[in-house]
């Protein structure tokens, strides 16, 4: 790819990738396999990873509070270790001055990004997370400005975004701020890592013999079964789940791609699961599909660990486009 000389756009082979709370947690920030894979590569790359200072403090008390609730741990010592971490392994972005006061106002106008007004009364908290989300957006233009990166923010927060880019009137913002041309380099990844491989890894394919064998694996039952139950879930928190143990493998869905990345294959791919009879009535659908990331050692080609990305209800399976064993 020729480098850019336009002295006031980005440069396009150094990107900044901005993480958003969900996204470092799903990666498994800072000892896991993603995060380890992702930090390696960009580092290969000469990419930044990076994080606004307002996901760094809501991570970090995160991750205080899940060692409170644990024993033999001291909460002081492990914020400690974590803080160290972000800051050893990531950009850490600083929130602009004034950005507090800023998305305040913001809020009480209804300017993007923000949150709909809760049926059950729970404005306090929708409020909340509206003013952090705009914290972030500012941070995130206040960043690319300064910078000569372009810059990919990863989130699944779907207050950012209209399908898989920017809400419009955020694009409008940053083009009015930072130029039309200039704005373009600035984009939103909600399906980030998946993503990130497609631009890192090289494509491979395997046989459909092989992601059969992965996808079976005990270990990617057991992984699923743990996260779908478990508190930090891929999906709205009020939103009803099978229970783990009625949980059947029914088939995946999907091209047998992989991406390989170093030693390890990284195998994106969404695998079906039955429930019975009780829970249909319950969860409202007698199958979930899972969206995982496998990632899987090439020889011998087991499964090392999973990520599981989302998961979702569906009708009664049809026939086109999934495989059983």
């Amino acid at each position: 790819m020729e480098r850019m000389t336009n002295s006031h756009l980005p440069d396009v082979d150094r990107a900044l990738i901005v993480f958003d709370a969900d996204q470092l947690e799903l990666v498994g920030f800072p000892d896991g396999g993603v995060f380890r894979m992702l930090h390696s590569t960009a580092n290969l790359y000469g990419h930044t990873l990076a994080v606004p200072q307002t996901v760094a403090m809501e991570h970090l008390a995160h991750h205080r509070f899940e060692v409170q609730q644990s024993t033999g741990r001291s909460p002081e010592e492990a914020a400690q270790r974590r803080h160290d971490a972000l800051h050893t392994l990531l950009t850490i972005l600083p929130t602009p001055e004034g950005a507090a006061e800023e998305a305040l106002d913001r809020v009480a106008c209804g300017r993007l990004p923000d949150r709909t007004v809760s049926a059950d009364g729970d404005d306090g908290k929708l409020k909340d997370h509206a003013v952090r989300d705009t914290v972030v957006w500012l941070t995130l233009l206040d960043a690319f400005e300064a910078r000569n990166q372009m810059l990919w923010f990863l989130s699944g927060d779907r207050h950012f975004a209209a399908r898989s880019a920017f809400h419009p009137d955020l694009r409008a913002e940053a083009a009015q701020r930072l130029g039309t041309e200039r704005s373009s380099f600035l984009g939103l990844m909600t399906d980030g890592i998946p993503t990130l491989l497609k631009r890192w890894g090289t494509r491979l394919k395997l046989s459909a013999e092989e992601l059969n064998l992965v996808v079976r694996s005990d270990s990617v039952a057991q992984q699923v079964r743990t996260v779908i139950t478990g508190p930090v879930r891929p999906f709205p928190p009020d939103r009803v789940v099978p229970s783990a143990s009625l949980l059947a493998f029914d088939g995946w869905r999907g091209r047998p791609l992989a991406y390989q990345v170093h030693d390890r294959l990284w195998v994106p791919c969404r695998i079906r699961w039955s429930t019975d009879g009780e829970e249909r009535a319950r969860f409202g659908s007698s199958f979930i599909v899972t969206r995982v990331l496998l990632e899987v050692s090439v020889e011998p080609m087991l499964v090392r660990a999973v990520t599981v990305l989302d998961v979702s209800a569906v009708e009664a399976p049809t026939a086109r486009g999934w495989y059983e064993a």
